[in-house]
């Protein structure tokens, strides 16, 4: 198998490591000069919950060798069709496509190259890229795959053999991907949200006893979204341990910090959308939405202040829905 990795954070990081030491030819692909520098220099280097490292194959933008079997996306969600372009020319017929993106993102991914083609990776996993290029794995709970629809080239049951000889906590398969996105988001959503405007990594976030009945409430709100849609999922005990995230800091953390765009629209923003359909209401996401498109435009900075604009907006939500 040959594998183009696009993006070289954190994810697509220990995704190249996983298959290569699977024995899977990888290319990596990343839009950074500086990370791809350090990764010409020093090669891919993981530690904690996994040790170990490599040299991968650093690949220029709009250049490949030969045909890819299987891109792997681990680019930020919205920036799917920008990060394939320039690798179009280098697929095949029964070229697979796996998301490693947030959310409902992979459907983005669906929509340019087919549902059938289309596999998701559903990551209970928490890692963040370090200043120095190294790249820290906190936690690995679980790794899940499926495909959108069913697939023409059987590449889900060859991945799924190949990761599961690596990745220490195995891989199951999702037979339906729908109810697994909606049970990672159910933890992932709230505590990336709460995390974003509040400015904290989880472990301090949850300490706030504002910010953890945030936490749990904007969790059930997922969990009824989705039982409206048709999913039934269990009541979390605790949202931040589901998440996975602790010391590290949450992506749209990350993304909010630097001044980026982040997946809140592909998280927050579908559940807000799911329930907004079936008249339920969603206080708590809608606050995270909100807020966090605003931190992207500049108008609110993740801090104490923007935690208290979210409790504000929520409790505001909440009277109106009574009404």
């Amino acid at each position: 198998m040959r594998a183009a990795v696009i993006g070289a954070g954190a994810m697509g990081s220990l995704a190249a490591f996983l298959l290569h030491s699977a024995g899977v030819e990888v290319v990596l692909y990343e839009s950074r000069e500086e990370r791809r520098s350090l990764l010409r220099e020093r090669g891919i280097v993981l530690r904690g919950a996994i040790e170990g490292g490599f040299a991968p194959e650093v690949g220029e933008a709009g250049k490949a060798e030969a045909p890819f079997d299987l891109m792997v996306l681990a680019v930020d969600a919205g920036q799917t069709g920008g990060a394939l372009r320039p690798l179009s020319p280098f697929v095949h017929r029964d070229t697979a496509y796996l998301s490693l993106q947030d959310g409902f993102a992979a459907a983005e991914l669906a929509s340019l190259v087919g549902a059938e083609r289309t596999l998701v990776a559903l990551a209970w996993i928490s890692a963040e890229e370090l200043p120095s290029g190294e790249v820290e794995v906190e936690g690995i709970r679980a790794l899940k795959l499926g495909c959108l629809a069913e697939e023409e080239g059987g590449w889900l049951e060859e991945l799924s053999a190949a990761l599961g000889r690596t990745c220490p906590c195995g891989v199951e398969a999702v037979p339906d991907v729908d109810a697994g996105t909606w049970s990672r988001l159910q933890g992932a959503a709230a505590v990336s949200g709460v995390c974003a405007v509040a400015g904290m990594a989880p472990l301090e976030a949850r300490a706030d006893g504002r910010l953890d009945v945030l936490c749990r409430e904007a969790a059930e709100e997922c969990r009824r979204s989705a039982a409206a849609v048709g999913v039934e999922l269990p009541v979390q005990e605790s949202p931040w341990d589901e998440a996975v995230w602790g010391a590290l800091r949450p992506p749209m953390l990350k993304r909010v910090e630097a001044g980026e765009a982040t997946e809140v629209a592909w998280m927050s923003g579908r559940i807000v959308e799911k329930a907004r359909s079936t008249g339920l209401p969603v206080p708590v996401h809608g606050a995270i939405f909100t807020l966090v498109r605003e931190i992207e435009g500049g108008r609110h900075r993740p801090g104490e202040a923007a935690a208290r604009e979210l409790e504000r907006r929520a409790e505001e939500d909440r009277g109106m829905s009574l009404q």
